[in-house]
């Protein structure tokens, strides 16, 4: 009786573990270790995983992969901007097998992968984000500054939608308090052949310039001129509509205005990450006047999802109601956490 009972116990637990096993990813790397776990992202060239049998997520170079099998639908990004939603594996010959949700197979080389993530049923679920920030003391002058930025991100299959936002202020004695925040909502639209439609609208206060608010919504096109496991280079034309209001209101107005902007990410180097942007933004409502933000990131990322952060912004506004104040530039550092 307890020889029968043992053995339907086994079997038991022979056959649960055969079903959880069959809903793990699977990895094979080119040096034939296997890993077998839940595949939780792939981009800037570092494949994550997760595993039962770590307490630390798996971080692995995509160029040491042989092989892989994933077992949900994930949004897969190739070379030239290509998108397909689907299932991911690999055949005998080595070449990726995404199969589509019609069951159509269509089969690519490995290294056509930029990034894959999955689709996830839950609306909640697609968001990641990461906050940081940063204190400075100083005894002389009773100087004090303090900066916090972050950002928050949403994808599926055609959209992406990217938050980001940062507040400074910074104060001592016997000088005006300088205060500078701003934040950006972003709406991408993907389309076939590396092309994309873009909404957008920000918000910038600034005391250098004597900026109260501006908020600018803004709408165009772009293409991604590059795109790889490396790099990607994107840009973009458009109209925005400024809506400005200074700390003297007399000056108050509103603009309109044409944008160029080119975006730059580079990444695959270790644990650094890079993101650069500038916007050139001559007027269309006032004459001679030219507009210029440019922005640079460098991020180090550390154990548990922490890491560094290095950023510098400047804006610059020909024609500036403050004579004088027509460059505002910030360099921050801090330390951040990153979340999904």
């Amino acid at each position: 009786m307890n020889t029968n009972i043992n053995t339907y116990l086994f079997s038991f637990f022979l056959l649960l573990t055969c079903i959880v096993n069959a809903q793990n990813d699977t990895i094979q790397l080119k040096n034939d270790n296997v890993l077998v776990g839940e595949i939780k992202s792939f981009s800037k060239g570092i494949l994550i995983m997760e595993t039962s049998y770590s307490d630390k997520d798996f971080r692995i170079e995509f160029n040491k992969i042989e092989s892989i099998a994933i077992q949900r639908k994930c949004l897969v990004i190739l070379t030239n901007g290509r998108r397909r939603f689907g299932k991911l594996s690999t055949n005998v010959d080595g070449l990726a097998v995404i199969t589509l949700e019609d069951g159509t197979k269509e089969k690519f080389k490995l290294e056509d992968i930029v990034a894959l993530e999955e689709i996830k049923d839950n609306f909640w679920n697609r968001f990641t984000g990461a906050i940081d920030l940063s204190f400075s003391l100083s005894k002389a002058n009773s100087f004090e500054q303090y900066n916090i930025g972050g950002n928050l991100n949403y994808v599926d299959e055609l959209w992406l939608v990217k938050g980001s936002m940062s507040l400074l202020n910074s104060k001592q004695d016997d000088a005006e308090t300088t205060k500078r925040n701003d934040a950006k909502l972003e709406f991408y639209r993907l389309l076939p052949r590396s092309l994309y439609l873009i909404g957008e609208v920000s918000f910038l206060a600034n005391t250098e310039q004597e900026i109260e608010g501006r908020l600018s919504p803004s709408i165009g096109a772009g293409k991604f001129l590059i795109i790889t496991n490396n790099l990607y280079l994107g840009l973009s034309v458009g109209y925005a509509y400024n809506i400005e209001n200074y700390l003297d209101s007399s000056f108050n107005k509103t603009s309109s205005e044409a944008f160029i902007r080119g975006s730059f990410s580079m990444f695959d180097f270790e644990d650094i990450s890079l993101d650069s942007n500038i916007n050139f933004s001559p007027s269309l409502s006032e004459k001679g006047r030219i507009r210029t933000d440019y922005d640079i990131d460098l991020k180090y990322d550390l154990p548990l999802d922490f890491y560094i952060k290095l950023g510098f912004t400047i804006n610059y506004d020909n024609q500036p109601v403050a004579i004088g104040n027509e460059v505002d530039y910030i360099f921050t550092s801090g330390f951040g956490w990153s979340f999904d």
